[in-house]
């Protein structure tokens, strides 16, 4: 069987730049080297997992240079975070296990690193403002991560007309079967999901109305005419995902780490990119309340003349 080639992306609409120009050509020549091999996405993930925990630890040091190695393991952990899931979409084996793995891979990585910047940042200054910066700074992590992945999910749904990765809580079961892992992720995800939800109720509500036919045919279709009007609405916001995404969050690690002063990474995370994140939420449910009205209106009109 050869490998799905077309699959290889998530959908260039909602790849960053640095995605498209480095991470991607290099993920996908590691997935098509793994292709004929018996290792599965699973295990590219957890390889994934191990450098950025290396990565993460190497933080704790206050020397320049140990944190830029520390850097660099990220980028390299970044590449077989990219690299596993493209190994998954060559071989057509995606799964909410696999999506979930990953998840927990992103959330481990960075919680390692934030645990290793606080222990640091006790042992430089007053213990508790370090532990306050850091929980500030992983609290809008965790927000600004799971806002980021529904947006573009979303119009990957909705604006393209693309299966994507977009998961309601109603598509998950309560209890998963499966080995302790499997059910842990589960939870793990089922949980993100429900946050998300609660992050975007109209975006929810909306997905909500097309699914019980509010397109007016009946089916759960999306009209083409939406789709116009939602890429339309919904893609001058793709770039400010970019500005919240884990690449620019990388960048900012590597400047701090460059710079000598690791926590301006946590200030810029915990400040500005949450500033930015309350835009992308106002804006984002803005257009999913003008959306939804357009939908009713549609649909009111297709019901008085059937």
């Amino acid at each position: 069987m050869k490998p799905r080639n077309d699959l290889s992306d998530k959908g260039q609409a909602v790849e960053e730049w640095l995605d498209l120009r480095f991470f991607r050509p290099i993920g996908i020549r590691i997935a098509r080297a793994l292709y004929p091999t018996g290792i599965s996405p699973d295990q590219v993930t957890l390889w994934s997992l191990l450098i950025g925990l290396v990565a993460g630890h190497l933080f704790v040091y206050q020397d320049r240079w140990i944190d830029v190695i520390g850097f660099v393991l990220f980028i390299v952990s970044d590449v077989f975070d990219s690299a596993d899931g493209q190994l998954a979409r060559l071989r057509g084996t995606s799964t909410r296990f696999g999506r979930a793995l990953d998840g927990i891979n992103d959330n481990l990585r960075f919680v390692n690193l934030y645990l290793h910047l606080m222990y640091r940042l006790v042992h430089g200054g007053v213990w508790w403002s370090a532990v306050l910066l850091v929980a500030l700074a992983g609290l809008a992590h965790t927000y600004q991560s799971a806002a980021v992945d529904f947006v573009r999910n979303a119009f990957l749904y909705l604006g393209v007309g693309k299966a994507g990765e977009l998961d309601l809580p109603e598509d998950l079961e309560a209890r998963s079967q499966g080995t302790v892992l499997e059910r842990f992720g589960a939870r793990v995800y089922r949980d993100y999901v429900v946050r998300q939800s609660q992050l975007f109720p109209r975006s929810v509500k909306l997905m909500r109305l097309l699914r019980a036919g509010g397109g007016g045919g009946g089916d759960g279709s999306v009209p083409r005419s939406f789709r116009e009007e939602y890429r339309e609405r919904q893609e001058v916001l793709l770039p400010l995902c970019s500005w919240l995404g884990q690449n620019i969050r990388f960048l900012l690690l590597g400047a701090a780490a460059v710079a000598g002063h690791i926590s301006a990474f946590l200030w810029a995370e915990a400040v500005p990119m949450s500033l930015l994140l309350v835009v992308l939420l106002l804006m984002h449910e803005w257009n999913a309340t003008a959306l939804t009205d357009v939908l009713e209106h549609e649909r009111n009109a297709y019901a008085r003349f059937t």
